[in-house]
């Protein structure tokens, strides 16, 4: 379920970029994520399974795919006009808000979903910072 509604968000998005950003090539997550991130998870108490040590290294790859997102936006913010910069604040507000929202969704109230939370918000960050790249690169 909330993959569902994580690809509609997504789809979504891409509908308010520009045409030639809505064709781009489909971003995979999982394919961004740092060495370290797989490296954690296969080690310690996070391959024995235990949560806290699962969301520990899912909120370390967060930070960097976190500041992955802030260095984009800033790079793309810079070779914006005034206007572009306003309005790029605005869809990166209100992604802020959509991710928050259906990172939210579908939560059991269990442990479970400190991996549920984190695993959206690193899955949403990362896709946003590959798209911000994309837009430095001119790749749309």
């Amino acid at each position: 379920m909330l993959l569902r509604r994580l690809m509609l968000g997504l789809t979504l998005l891409a509908m308010a970029a520009p045409p030639a950003f809505a064709a781009s090539d489909p971003i995979d997550p999982e394919k961004e994520y740092s060495p370290a991130y797989d490296r954690c998870l296969g080690s310690g108490d996070a391959i024995k399974g235990v949560t806290v040590a699962m969301a520990g290294c899912t909120n370390e790859e967060l930070q960097k795919q976190d500041a992955r997102l802030n260095r984009a936006y800033k790079a793309v913010m810079a070779r914006r006009s005034k206007a572009e910069q306003a309005k790029l604040r605005t869809v990166q507000r209100a992604w802020i808000k959509r991710r928050d929202a259906e990172c939210q969704e579908d939560l059991t109230g269990g442990t479970i979903d400190m991996l549920n939370i984190s695993g959206c918000h690193l899955s949403m960050t990362t896709i946003r910072a590959v798209e911000l790249e994309r837009m430095v690169k001119g790749k749309r």
